[in-house]
């Protein structure tokens, strides 16, 4: 099984093809499977390594350590353990996070990075996380699975049913080890729209324009960020990589490629 030892757990991750390294860093309550059509597109270009973050997939699930900050020091460590100097990072909601605040602490180790729907520290995306923290404290991690399943899922009908199966799989293997964190809301607040003109990585931001409150946070990031390129693509929603794989692999594949 390909599992790598990290300072603080096991991490779970899938490895394919060769060349420059691409890793892809899912969102939250999700894990690699999310990428399967970048996966399937990429391989023949670049090493392409898909790990499941702290917690989620079939990586191992410590009691705390799910800030951002945690999140970033993962990703240094299985970099470093997987003997990568410097790699693409393509991340998707919180994945975009952690590159983000990867690139703050560590910008040589980047080559470039791609924010897709991504979010930020610091960021306020409304009420509906903290009430699912609270129903995760007050009814337990199923009820909060629940919840959570209600507003990832509703935007995919009959048509996206494929896409919907994929996530709801994904979110019901979901460890629910983050809402049971006794360190959730207490970790050290970070805010990325008052430091992301510093970073000097290349960067493309890409978002869906029926994702209302990540389309509008993706230009705030281009807007403070002189390092960055946005694109918003019509009719898609949260999940850009899987509603429109070929548009967006081909849109990724041009950024990539001139680098």
């Amino acid at each position: 099984m390909p599992f790598i030892k990290l300072t603080h757990f096991r991490q779970y991750f899938k490895e394919y093809g060769s060349g420059k390294p691409v890793i892809f860093l899912h969102g939250f309550t999700l894990d690699r499977r999310m990428w399967r059509p970048q996966v399937d597109f990429f391989r023949q270009y670049y090493r392409v390594i898909t790990p499941d973050t702290r917690g989620h997939g079939l990586s191992d699930a410590p009691d705390t350590g799910y800030s951002r900050a945690d999140r970033v020091e993962d990703l240094k460590d299985f970099a470093d353990k997987m003997k990568i100097d410097r790699f693409h990072g393509v991340g998707l909601s919180m994945g975009g996070s952690t590159l983000i605040g990867f690139a703050l602490k560590y910008p040589e180790r980047l080559i470039s990075m791609t924010l897709v729907s991504s979010g930020a520290a610091g960021y306020d995306i409304g009420k509906k996380i903290s009430k699912i923290d609270d129903l995760a404290k007050t009814k337990g991690i199923e009820a909060a699975r629940e919840k959570w399943k209600n507003i990832s899922l509703k935007w995919f009908d009959d048509e996206k049913n494929e896409i919907r199966d994929l996530m709801e799989t994904m979110i019901n293997e979901h460890s629910g080890a983050v809402w049971q964190d006794p360190r959730r809301g207490k970790y050290p607040r970070e805010y990325d729209l008052e430091k992301i003109h510093r970073i000097k990585v290349p960067t493309k931001i890409i978002c869906g324009g029926e994702d209302k409150i990540f389309s509008q946070l993706g230009r705030l990031l281009n807007e403070k960020n002189p390092s960055s390129e946005f694109i918003v693509l019509n009719n898609v929603g949260h999940m850009v990589n899987l509603e429109i794989p070929d548009r967006f692999n081909a849109e990724l594949k041009v950024f990539l490629e001139a680098m």
